[in-house]
């Protein structure tokens, strides 16, 4: 599979009411019971890494942008998705902040001018994207034209590894990649250490129950 072939992912399973639901239901609900990892983990972990000058990619219904912690009241602030309603109902979330909002595909080189930014977040996105691990890799490829000397990438997925799982957590794995809004049934921990390890010398990882946490230090 190439990257000319791969589909759209979950972006089009974005509607308004699964927007409505997302934050109850997936980060509510489903994070700590079937992933093992509750929500305010995550956001202690984007509140650790966001800095003034950030680029989100897939920032889902808005709930970490909107909670976190900026480290200046005013943060220039750039969202990218695919889906142009997720870009619309996170813009209006975060209106506070002005964002400015672009609809690209993060599988291909993201066109983003000069732009640059000093933390790039890539959170929950990795396991809704098709392909293998080192294919979805190539999102930290496009990102790293845009990120300043020093910047902070950092991102959060769901490993697709099941051996040793609770039998909900498996259970739920299945129905979620089954319904396509998760593509990571091959995602392995030892794959995604793998693809950092190709591009970065600084980096950290380590998991949550099934969440993988990673920060790369640019």
């Amino acid at each position: 599979m190439t990257e000319q072939t791969l589909p759209r992912g979950d972006a089009d399973m974005y509607t308004r009411p699964m927007l409505a639901i997302y934050d109850p239901i997936a980060l509510g609900m489903v994070c700590p019971l079937a992933w093992r990892c509750p929500r305010r983990t995550m956001l202690a972990f984007y509140d650790r890494n966001v800095r003034d000058r950030h680029l989100d990619l897939g920032p889902g219904s808005g709930y970490f942008l909107d909670r976190c912690a900026f480290p200046t009241p005013d943060p220039s602030i750039t969202l990218v998705d695919l889906n142009q309603l997720v870009l619309d109902t996170v813009s209006r979330r975060i209106a506070r902040y002005r964002p400015e909002a672009l609809v690209r595909d993060v599988l291909r080189p993201l066109d983003l001018g000069d732009r640059r930014f000093t933390s790039l977040a890539v959170q929950n996105v990795l396991h809704c994207l098709p392909g293998t691990m080192a294919q979805k890799a190539a999102v930290l490829d496009h990102l790293l034209p845009y990120a300043e000397p020093g910047a902070r990438i950092f991102g959060t997925t769901v490993i697709g590894d099941t051996t040793g799982r609770p039998r909900f957590t498996r259970w739920m794995m299945r129905q979620y990649n089954k319904a396509g809004s998760f593509h990571n049934a091959h995602d392995r921990l030892d794959d995604l250490d793998a693809a950092l390890a190709d591009r970065f010398t600084g980096y950290r990882l380590w998991t949550r129950g099934a969440m993988a946490f990673f920060e790369i230090d640019v």
